[in-house]
């Protein structure tokens, strides 16, 4: 297999955690029903539980609007790169995205690696491909890590940063595993808020429950993201629910 392809695998890739970064995060698996994962990377410091709902890291402002050298068209490296409040360790952005904020000069784009980056002062941001035009005196970039990595629990309350799947297994803290995206699966379903009436009817992040799903109401906001549809029998409070989950 290479990336960017689409791995081709079996459900019994699900068991497993790594400690090593394996297939590149954020890397697709299709199983032989169609069912579909992404390679993740969960925090340091969080105790995932069996078919809990993720989501990303919470992006903070951090490397937003940072400063960026004069670049070429056609380069790959892409120098003087900003981090004004926090420093980037090496290898913490690869996968992740960079693109220019206040231009249309650099389209979002994938890293490839970065050096490190010093709090308040600058480095190196190498690309998978090179530029497309020139990056101009005055340009800014902000750059964030693959939504994959570093994820975290759905938190007690609303979700505060997309929703990128349910874990199958417990996944170790600070490894890797295969978290699904789409396709039939089980939630982790509690009905305080609004339970799920019925098969077919459309399920989200519960909004006080961490890692939990549940129902959607007719009156329900539309802040309230719907990540799928009831699958089979609703099951009770607490229990694992089926949902075909549509996240891809």
């Amino acid at each position: 297999m290479s990336f960017p392809n689409i791995i081709f695998g079996s459900e019994g890739e699900l068991w497993h955690n790594s400690s090593d970064e394996t297939v590149p995060v954020g890397s697709l698996m299709i199983i032989e029903d169609g069912r579909t994962f992404r390679f993740t990377e969960i925090a340091a410091s969080v105790t995932t539980v069996v078919n809990g709902l993720l989501q990303a890291e919470v992006h903070t402002t951090d490397q937003s609007g940072e400063a960026i050298g004069d670049i070429a068209a056609g380069e790959t490296v892409l120098t003087a790169v900003g981090s004004t409040s926090s420093s980037v360790a090496v290898g913490e952005y690869v996968n992740g995205y960079i693109y220019t904020d206040n231009a249309t000069t650099l389209p979002m784009v994938r890293i490839k690696s970065t050096t490190a980056i010093t709090a308040g002062s600058t480095g190196s941001v190498t690309l998978y491909h090179p530029t497309p035009t020139i990056i101009a005196t005055g340009n800014t970039v902000s750059y964030i890590k693959n939504p994959w990595r570093d994820v975290i629990l759905k938190p007690a309350s609303a979700e505060t940063a997309p929703v990128i799947g349910i874990n199958k297994v417990v996944i170790t803290a600070d490894q890797f595993g295969w978290v699904q995206t789409s396709g039939p699966t089980t939630a982790l379903y509690d009905t305080a808020t609004t339970a799920i009436a019925g098969i077919g009817d459309p399920v989200g992040p519960h909004q006080s429950v961490a890692s939990a799903i549940g129902g959607v109401a007719d009156s329900t906001p539309d802040t309230l993201f719907i990540i799928g549809s009831c699958l089979g029998l609703v099951e009770g409070d607490n229990e694992q629910t089926p949902i075909y989950l549509r996240l891809e």
